[in-house]
C-alpha cells in the first residue's frame, strides 16, 4: 500500500482562500503519524482573534488526542492506536471538501515512499515547519513565561475596571468560607465571576490544596444563593509524565463548573467580562 498524506491548514480568509499550513497526517496501512507545529501556531496567534485561536487549538488538541490515543509524550514513543481508522483516502477527500472554515485538510496525495520517522520529518519540514519532536506548545511557553506574571501583565490592565483585583477573601466576606483564599479577580453581573491562576507543575500536594480552596469559594457563594457562577482557571497544561497533576488538570478542563483557560487565551476572559458587563463584586 502506498503512503498518503494530507496537509492541515488554518483558514485566514475563506473568501480569498488565504491559509497557512499548520500540520500533517500520513498513513500507510496500519501505520500513521500526525503532528502540528506549536511554534507556527504561536507565530500566527497575533493575526487570529482570541475566539478563533481558542477554536483552532481545541480542534487540534482533540484531533491529537483522537490519533495519539495511546497517550504518549512525544511523537514516536509508541505505536499509534488502530482506533484512528478514519485516516484513509476517501475520508480525507471528504474532509478536504467539507472543512469547518477553521482547519482545512488538503486532498490526500499518494507518494511512493516508505512511511518512516525520517520521511515524515522530511515532508513535515517541507510543507509545514521545522520539526522538533521534543518541542511542544507547552514546553515552548514554559521557557518564556510564568503564569502569574502573564496574568498580571496582560489580563489585569484590560479588566481592572470591571473586577476586584488580587483580593483575599475570608469568612468576613462569605460566611461559609472557612479558610482565607486569594483570587486574581472577582466580579459580578447576574452571577459571580472569578478567576485564579494555578501552577500545574508545582508539587501535587500544594496544587491540590490550591484547587480545593478555590472550589470552597464556589461552594460558599452557592450557599449564599449565588448559583451558576463563572469560575475561570488559568494555567498551562502540565507535562503528561507529571501524572497526578495532569489528571487534575484534565478533571478541571472537563468539569462543568470550572472553565480552564490556557494562558495564551486570556482574551477569552476579557471578552466575557466586557460582553456581560461585569462589575466589581465589592465597591
Amino acid at each position: 500500500m502506498k503512503t498518503i498524506y494530507s496537509i492541515l491548514s488554518i483558514s485566514l480568509n475563506a473568501a480569498l482562500d488565504e491559509k497557512v499550513s499548520i500540520g500533517m497526517v500520513m498513513k500507510n496501512g496500519d501505520q500513521y503519524y500526525f503532528k502540528y507545529s506549536s511554534d507556527k501556531l504561536n507565530a500566527v496567534k497575533n493575526i487570529l482573534s482570541a475566539e478563533k485561536m481558542y477554536i483552532v487549538k481545541n480542534y487540534l488538541k482533540a484531533l491529537e488526542s483522537d490519533i495519539n490515543s495511546s497517550d504518549f509524550t512525544s511523537l514516536f514513543d509508541s505505536e499509534l492506536s488502530t482506533a484512528t481508522n478514519w485516516i484513509n483516502k476517501s475520508y480525507l477527500i471528504y474532509l478536504s471538501k467539507y472543512s469547518n472554515n477553521v482547519i482545512q485538510f488538503s486532498p490526500p496525495k499518494v507518494i511512493d515512499i516508505e512511511l518512516s520517522d525520517l520521511n515524515f520529518k522530511i515532508l513535515f519540514e517541507k510543507y509545514v515547519f521545522r520539526f522538533d519532536s521534543q518541542d511542544s506548545e507547552y514546553n515552548y511557553r514554559k521557557k518564556s513565561l510564568h503564569v502569574a506574571s502573564e496574568v498580571k501583565k496582560y489580563l489585569y490592565p484590560t479588566i481592572e475596571e470591571n473586577v476586584n483585583i488580587d483580593i483575599t477573601l475570608d469568612s468576613s466576606d462569605f460566611e461559609n468560607l472557612f479558610a482565607p483564599i486569594e483570587v486574581n479577580f472577582l466580579g459580578i453581573n447576574n452571577v459571580p465571576v472569578a478567576g485564579q491562576a494555578f501552577d500545574f507543575e508545582k508539587k501535587h500536594y500544594y496544587l491540590e490544596n490550591d484547587v480545593t480552596r478555590y472550589i470552597s469559594l464556589t461552594k460558599a457563594l452557592e450557599l449564599e444563593g449565588k448559583k451558576n457562577g463563572k469560575y475561570f482557571v488559568l494555567g498551562i497544561e502540565p507535562e503528561k509524565n507529571n501524572q497526578k497533576n495532569h489528571l487534575m488538570w484534565q478533571q478541571i478542563r472537563d468539569s462543568n463548573f470550572l472553565e480552564f483557560i490556557d494562558i495564551n487565551d486570556l482574551g477569552i476572559i476579557e471578552d466575557y467580562i466586557k460582553k456581560h458587563s461585569v462589575r466589581p463584586y465589592f465597591d
